[in-house]
């Protein structure tokens, strides 16, 4: 049977998983890498469990039968693993020793396997043509020279001959790159507490914190930058911030308060923390005024731990946004829009 395209990619994914049992989030980041409108279409879940009902009618893929083995929050259900049925076996006659360069001697030593063999041909070849000497590029620009496949590296990084550090990326001389988010750098005064770059979750918020954010800084307010931080993507964007000119020196985000608006920052700030950026912390301001303005919408029940976990981000409104969580509730950063932040604009220039 013929695969969508990304019922393919995620087939790839699949095959060079390092176990037969797959976590469907692992397929899940996959799927939004393959195409970043998935990480906030509603369709999303549907077009994923479609691709995964592709790889299961073309025998690539088994479903969990147990129904606890499924995500039933939301439909359509999902399974939290799948799994890929065991491979032949094949009775070979026993290789003859490989002699690998130097650089690649604790790989071969873990090697057996024909994938990872070819692999390591590879990079032997590349290692041969002086690859040692040329320039660290980007991981997929290298993938795309080497496997014809841009996106091969990022599969390969799963696997055991990554994973044990037997291979790296700086010996194929190439580096991760972090996804770059949208950004303004808008000129005014000094601000005393420093340099700041003021981080929306959702793009209609960053519209208009920029726009007033321009009018403040005419009248004599701090220049800042201004990003979007293209929603769930942030965790990985944060690691972008070193490009910015000048380098901020805090990171306020301000996003909906519900759980991945909350659980968002967390993560960037995790992130950001071991990359040794500023500390990613709540636009205390703007999150005053998103309470003040009452305009809670429904949203799921999270649990209380959970809640509680998530909310602490918050600091002084920590109990305010457990509880809105607990309760069912959410509030959008929306509400802070750009005739209130025209009107309360002292606000934004305190953050």
């Amino acid at each position: 049977m013929t695969l969508s395209s990304l019922a393919r990619y995620l087939a790839a994914h699949v095959a060079d998983a390092p176990r037969q049992k797959i976590e469907v989030g692992a397929l899940y980041a996959a799927a939004v890498e393959f195409d970043r409108s998935l990480a906030t279409a509603p369709a999303a879940r549907g077009e994923i469990r479609h691709a995964l009902d592709e790889l299961v009618a073309a025998g690539l893929v088994m479903f969990p039968r147990s129904l606890r083995d499924f995500d039933t929050r939301d439909e359509p259900h999902l399974p939290r693993w799948v799994r890929r049925p065991a491979r032949e076996r094949v009775v070979r006659e026993k290789a003859p020793v490989r002699v690998w360069p130097a650089a690649l001697e604790a790989a071969g030593r873990i090697a057996h396997r024909d994938e990872e063999l070819a692999l390591l041909d590879t990079v032997t070849a590349f290692l041969r043509d002086s690859g040692a000497t040329r320039p660290n590029v980007p991981m997929r620009e290298r993938s795309l020279e080497l496997f014809g496949d841009e996106k091969r590296l990022d599969r390969l990084l799963s696997t055991r001959l990554f994973t044990s550090g037997a291979l790296t990326l700086n010996l194929l001389r190439c580096h991760t790159v972090p996804i770059p988010f949208v950004s303004q750098w808008v000129p005014g005064i000094d601000d005393p507490k420093g340099t700041a770059l003021l981080i929306a979750e959702n793009h209609h918020t960053y519209t208009s914190l920029l726009e007033v954010t321009r009018h403040r800084a005419a009248s004599g307010g701090p220049g800042r930058h201004v990003g979007y931080g293209t929603g769930g993507q942030f965790p990985s964007a944060v690691l972008s911030v070193p490009l910015l000119s000048p380098m901020p020196e805090r990171i306020a985000y301000f996003g909906d308060v519900d759980l991945k608006g909350l659980q968002i920052p967390l993560a960037a700030h995790a992130a950001g923390s071991l990359a040794g950026l500023p500390g990613v912390v709540p636009a205390v301001p703007l999150y005053g005024l998103l309470f003040e303005m009452g305009l809670a919408r429904p949203a799921k029940q999270v649990p209380t731990a959970v809640a509680t976990e998530a909310a602490a981000w918050l600091g002084s409104f920590a109990a305010q946004a457990r509880d809105a969580l607990v309760n069912g509730v959410r509030f959008p950063q929306e509400a802070v829009g750009y005739e209130l932040l025209m009107d309360r604009g002292e606000r934004l220039d305190q953050v």
